[in-house]
Order: structure tokens, then sequence, then C-alpha cells
């Protein structure tokens, strides 16, 4: 069984492979479904785990080049790493589709991040969708009897004013966000 923890590990490694996807082409995940697998089947249903849905988000929107982002962030007390930034982001764009698609983590797992965001190249843009996965316990799982406590669901998409748009993130959460040039 995979858990909230486990899918925000996952969504983290997934930034990282976007941000590294100049040197790391290509990325697989082995299992597919049952054993150690985000899918587990019955004769009469299939349970989604939470990483199933972050892998689904990522893979779905991530396109064209990773973005160099800039992360100025808290800072979360680590018992192996010190401190460490409270978020993890990545993001990409396809310049032939005017597309793009924001990744961010909060990897608190107590407070809310009030963050901007902020696109610098001149271009006007908007977004079109956002999804979020949140819980309060970082063990928190999909089950057979509960098998939607932990789903990607869409959130209110915020506007953007001079490049700029602020976004709250809650704790233990992964983010989405897709947007596109005006001029496309």
């Amino acid at each position: 069984m995979y858990n909230l923890e486990d899918a925000l590990v996952v969504a983290q490694w997934l930034n990282v492979f976007l941000r590294k996807s100049q040197i790391l082409k290509i990325a697989c995940v082995a299992q597919i479904v049952n054993v150690i697998s985000w899918l587990h089947t019955r004769t009469d249903s299939l349970l989604k785990h939470p990483s199933y849905y972050v892998f689904k988000l990522v893979s779905n929107h991530a396109r064209g080049e990773a973005l160099d982002v800039l992360v100025k962030a808290p800072r979360v007390e680590t018992k192996q790493y010190d401190a460490v930034s409270a978020l993890d982001v990545s993001a990409s764009y396809d310049a032939g589709t005017g597309k793009g698609a924001v990744f961010l983590v909060n990897r608190s797992q107590t407070d809310s991040i009030m963050t901007d965001l902020l696109w610098q190249d001149g271009n006007t843009i908007q977004f079109d969708e956002a999804w979020q996965i949140a819980g309060t316990d970082p063990k928190q799982v999909n089950t057979w009897e509960a098998a939607e406590q932990l789903v990607a669901k869409p959130i209110k998409v915020p506007a953007f004013e001079s490049g700029r748009a602020t976004v709250t993130l809650p704790p233990l959460s992964f983010t989405t966000f897709t947007t596109r040039t005006g001029t496309h």
C-alpha cells in the first residue's frame, strides 16, 4: 500500500527528473499493476494509490523543455539533511504549443505556504487548469473500502497580474498548474 508520503516522494523524484531532463532522457515505472504497483486490481474493481495521481499529472502535462526555476521558500528541518527548502518545484514549456506546466510539492507537514509564481520572459501567461493532492497524515492511504481519500482534485485557477500569480499550498501537498501563453 502506498501512502501520501510515498506520493510526495514520487513527486519530488519526478521534479528532479524534469529538472535534469537535459541529461536524463528516460525514466520508467517497472511494475505497472499489482505486486509493488500504484494500481491494484480485483475482479470487481481498481484501486489507485496516491502516487498514481502524481505520476498521471506529470506524465500528461510535462512537455517541451524543462524551465530553469528559481525557488525561494521557507526551510524545513530534517533529521538527516539539516534544513531543506519547503517547496520542491519543476516546470516545463512547449514553445510549439505555447503550453506549460508547473509542479509544486509542499514538504512541510504543518504549514501552508503562500508563494508567488513569476514569469519574467515578457510573455502573457494564463493558467488553464489546476489539480492538487493533499492530506493531513503522511501515512494516509487509499483502501478498497475508501478508494478516493487521496486523489488529485481540481482546484481554483489563480489569476495572473503583471506576470505574477499568488498561490497558497497546503502542507503535505502536490499541486499542478497548466499554463498557456497569450499568443497561442
